[in-house]
């Protein structure tokens, strides 16, 4: 019935992709889906900081700054009981969780993170949830 569609490829040849489609295996990030990153007060720590920084950020840096915006001290001040937790929360939970959404890049072997290929579509909520956040704030 859809013979002229089928027409001059033989209706085997997969469609030509988007420009606009992005060439990785992330998929779309759906409202619903930033909203649940963002109900973790960790994660959204997790984005704020690597939206502030100029680029990546090693493991123990991020580690580091969401321990002292969780406990609202300098890091000097946190115990290092508080960094571990830290520490195993973001690398089992958060930051797998995140890369998954395509919020993060994690390279767990350089203990490295980074913004991923859709994390300003969180920004404009990213921004809201962290202007009511004082820890945050500079």
């Amino acid at each position: 019935m859809n013979d002229d569609l089928a027409e001059g490829n033989g209706g085997s040849s997969p469609p030509t992709p988007s420009p606009h489609e992005p060439d990785f295996d992330v998929p779309p990030l759906s409202q619903d889906n930033v909203f649940d990153a963002l109900s973790s007060k960790r994660s959204r720590y997790v984005l704020v900081a690597l939206q502030e920084a100029d680029d990546a950020l090693s493991l123990r840096e991020l580690v580091d700054t969401v321990a002292a915006w969780e406990t609202d001290k300098s890091i000097d001040l946190v115990s290092e009981e508080h960094c571990k937790g830290v520490f195993t929360s973001l690398r089992h939970s958060q930051l797998p969780k995140l890369a998954m959404m395509g919020l993060v890049e994690y390279d767990e072997d350089e203990s490295v993170v980074a913004r991923g290929p859709y994390a300003e579509q969180a920004d404009a909520y990213l921004d809201i949830a962290a202007s009511r956040d004082e820890s945050v704030q500079n």
